[in-house]
């Protein structure tokens, strides 16, 4: 399938790639790594009269390590995955790095890419030809086409219920993760998780002339770890059905629990926090009877969207308990190996 006429454009800095997206709007589209936007354009998703490519754009490319992790936007996820920097301090993020695609996609894509991933839904991301049998939807049309899945009641506003399947962003937000963005009125920096709007037709809060700059990870307490885990249909490749990232800090005194953070992926348009699980935990050392507490409050407040192709929504749901279930012994195995060293 061939690509829609566009212009093209490569700026070699930051302030010449703000001025133009802040002078195009919604017309210009960024593209760093190319493995969303290219297949999306191919499929009409996406139709943007100008590319802004920002791989020209020197300095944005790094991992540095000094009061805090920094990672450029435009750092690949393969460099990511085999980083000794992330291996050593945040393994969890290397995991998440690497369930990304195949070899191929983590070499081409970018980190910031893949926070800023768009969407997806079983009716929009698919042919022009298939699309063309049914009605607009909602995130394809304009404000006032509905949602051909889950039509909207009179009364009520539109909603696009796309899912965000990102993997490194649930991994990331456990870690408490900041990011740097760039835009018309300077830099500002925001929590990782206020990237995310919720709403499925306009999924990550950039305005028009917004870059992703880096992304800024505390170092985690000594004691502390985290796992990411990832159900999807094949091994390589699939985008998850379920992701399910937790991470633990004890309390070095008594091995008590000090915090947890589970974070779930590809259930909703953004990730989804389990609040409530610290209360569960704080104070209190880990038992069977606690991971299971823990992994029920998960599966209460998964609501997965039933509009993945592969499997059910119960399914997805039962899938977040089940994971949450094997994350957890599995970090608090990280750190008694890592303790013992």
């Amino acid at each position: 399938m061939r690509l829609p006429r566009f212009e093209y454009s490569a700026p070699t800095t930051i302030d010449e790639a703000v001025a133009e997206l802040s002078e195009y709007k919604d017309e210009a589209m960024i593209i760093a790594g190319g493995t969303d936007v290219i297949p999306s354009m191919k499929q009409r998703r996406f139709t943007p009269k100008r590319l802004v490519d920002i791989r020209q754009i020197r300095g944005l490319e790094y991992i540095q390590s000094n009061k805090d992790i920094r990672i450029g936007s435009l750092t690949t996820l393969g460099f990511i995955e085999e980083s000794g920097i992330i291996n050593q301090r945040l393994p969890m993020l290397a995991k998440a790095a690497g369930e990304v695609g195949a070899p191929q996609h983590r070499n081409a894509g970018t980190i910031g890419g893949n926070l800023c991933l768009n969407t997806r839904c079983w009716y929009f991301n698919q042919s022009p030809f298939f699309r063309q049998c049914r009605p607009v939807c909602y995130k394809l049309g304009k404000d006032d086409d509905k949602c051909q899945l889950f039509p909207t009641r009179k009364g009520k506003a539109n909603v696009c219920y796309s899912v965000y399947s990102g993997d490194t962003a649930p991994a990331l937000i456990a870690l408490g993760a900041d990011v740097c963005i760039v835009g018309p009125g300077g830099e500002r920096v925001i929590a990782l998780m206020d990237l995310y709007t919720g709403d499925g037709k306009r999924p990550i809060a950039l305005g028009f002339g917004d870059i992703l700059k880096e992304v800024i990870i505390p170092f985690p307490s000594p004691l502390s770890a985290g796992i990411y885990l990832k159900h999807r249909l094949r091994e390589a490749i699939d985008f998850p059905l379920v992701g399910v990232a937790v991470n633990i800090a004890l309390d070095p005194k008594d091995g008590s629990c000090k915090q947890l953070k589970v974070v779930i992926g590809a259930v909703a348009s953004k990730p989804v926090i389990v609040a409530g699980v610290d209360e569960i935990v704080q104070g209190k050392k880990f038992t069977d009877q606690l991971v299971d507490k823990v992994s029920s409050a998960a599966f209460d407040k998964a609501r997965p969207l039933p509009n993945l192709l592969g499997c059910s929504q119960k399914y997805r749901k039962n899938m977040v308990k089940i994971l949450t279930k094997r994350a957890l012994p599995l970090a608090l195995q990280k750190l008694t190996d890592n303790y013992t060293k």
